[in-house]
This record gives structure tokens, sequence and C-alpha cells, in this order.
């Protein structure tokens, strides 16, 4: 997650003192007003204050990489009237399909190593632009991702996907959006990657108490005891972004969680420390959740 951590200090005591911060040398989401077609319902996250905006959103329409030949572009329609951009790839019949939320960085073409990992594992996806990256529309917010997550979730269900075959995964940022869902929403599991227990408690710890009254929400550890589904979290144990003892803090506030700690792994090197332990371990959690739909069944009969 590409936090502008050396800055967020300086503009969360300009905020509390009130200061005109003078003419911006570009227009930020926090700069201009927002261009959703309906006012974005806050839905119980806190509004974002310009602190907030700066520090957690990086949207962009840079293209960092083609489409995977075997996905295809979709729209997702969000509940206040956007358009999202998403790629998707059907699996085999009564095959996974992961629901993928990226980190607040790029956009769907940097994923092509993510996506390309799902498929040597024969897995569908269906990976989203949050509002205001790529070629989505609107302005990103804490509010507004979570409305982005529930309107790619509808669109699955609208796709035929059961929920007993839908996976939510989300990595960094995209674990808030992804624990968002995972309480709101049925599904067979939950992954998360590199990712925190709240915004706030990330910055409290790199800037202090000041810092965390302004850059603060997506509070995940809050939703963890609520998700009752099996829940993977791996984490890099030299993460210098977001600190690895929270991957445990969520794994210990939740009644179906495993962590798997990557050695030498930093926030943005997981996949690659890993190697090709990093699509087993994916692989043998998922084949975890299959026991497990199963005795669900069983024992609801």
């Amino acid at each position: 997650m590409k936090v502008l951590l050396a800055k967020l200090l300086g503009l969360a005591l300009l905020a509390c003192l009130g200061l005109a911060c003078g003419p911006r040398e570009s227009a930020g989401p926090e700069a201009s007003a927002p261009t959703s077609k309906m006012q974005t319902p806050q839905i119980g996250a806190p509004a974002d204050s310009p602190a907030k905006r700066k520090a957690l959103y990086y949207p962009n329409a840079k293209i960092y990489g083609e489409r995977p030949t075997q996905a295809i572009e979709i729209d997702v329609l969000t509940s206040d009237g956007l358009t999202l951009k998403a790629w998707h790839r059907r699996p085999p019949t009564d095959g996974w399909l992961i629901l993928y939320f990226h980190g607040n960085g790029g956009n769907l073409t940097a994923l092509g190593e993510q996506l390309r990992v799902f498929e040597r594992l024969d897995l569908g996806y269906l990976a989203v632009d949050y509002r205001g990256f790529g070629q989505s529309e609107g302005d990103p917010s804490e509010a507004g991702l979570y409305l982005d997550a529930e309107a790619a979730y509808r669109r699955a269900i609208e796709m035929g996907y059961s929920p007993a075959h839908i996976v939510i995964f989300g990595r960094s940022l995209g674990g808030g959006v992804a624990t968002h869902l995972a309480a709101k929403e049925p599904a067979a599991g939950l992954i998360l990657e590199s990712t925190f227990t709240s915004v706030e408690e990330v910055a409290k710890r790199t800037h202090g108490s000041v810092a965390a009254t302004l850059v603060n929400g997506f509070r995940s550890i809050e939703r963890m005891p609520k998700i009752e589904i099996p829940t993977f979290i791996m984490h890099g144990d030299k993460d210098s972004t977001i600190p690895p003892d929270m991957a445990s803090a969520l794994a210990k506030a939740s009644p179906k969680a495993e962590v798997w700690m990557i050695e030498g792994a930093d926030h943005n090197t997981v996949r690659k420390a890993a190697g090709a332990e990093y699509p087993e371990r994916i692989a043998a959690f998922l084949g975890t959740l299959r026991t497990w739909t199963v005795l669900e069944r069983t024992d609801s009969e």
C-alpha cells in the first residue's frame, strides 16, 4: 500500500490547525468535486478527511500490462449509479470464483502476475477496479469502495455463481474492502494478504494519535469476529508498511482463521518471496473449503 507516510503527519497537523494549503500542484481526488452520479451514502463508514484521501488512494489510468487472454472485460454497476470495469475468467463447472480486491495503487492492468497465479490453479476470477481507478467512473472513498465490493458480488451472483463457490480475496487496502464484504454476504472463504487491523492503527503507530484521528476507518479487526467462514491470512514477516503482528491480531479475532507468515517478504514481495509455495498454499486452503462446504451442507440437511 503506497501510503505517503512522510507527508501524513504534516497533512494531519494542517487539517487540525485549519490552515489553508494554498494552490495545489495537481488536483487530486480530494481537490475536486465528486464525479459520482449520486451522492455516496456513508453506510457506516467514517467520512474521508483530506488527509485520509491523500494517504490512502492512488487511482490512475496508466496501462501497466495487457488483459490476460483468458479474461474478458465486463461492466459492474454500483448502487449509486457508477459503472466500474472488471476482468472476469470463468472457472470450470463447480470451480472456485476468486472475487479479487486490489491495493490502493495501480489498476487492473497491474494485476497480470496475480491473475496468472489464479489461472495456473484453474480458478475463475472477477477482479474489479474501484471507482476512480483505471477506467472506472467516480472518485474513491471508504464508503464508495464498500459499494464497489457489494456491486462486484451482486454481479457474480447475476452471472450464476453460488455463494458456496465464491472466495473473497483482498490485498493490502483491498483487505479492508474484503472484510466488509465477508461480514455482509455469504461466501465459501476469505483470503487476506498484507493487510491491516485498521488504517488508524497503522497511522497511530507511524505518526501518533493525531494522525489516527484523521486517517481512520477500514476497521477489519472489528469485523473479524462476525466472519464465520474459513479465513487464510498471508503476510510478510519483513513488511515495513503494515506491521506483521496485525496479521496475528486479525487471526486471533476470527473464529476460523489461519496465518501464514512468509519469511523475508516485505509488503510488495509476498508472492516473489514465497515462490512456488504461494500457489500451493492457496490451493491447499481452497481444498479445505470444499470439505468445509460439504460438511456445512450435511449439517443443515
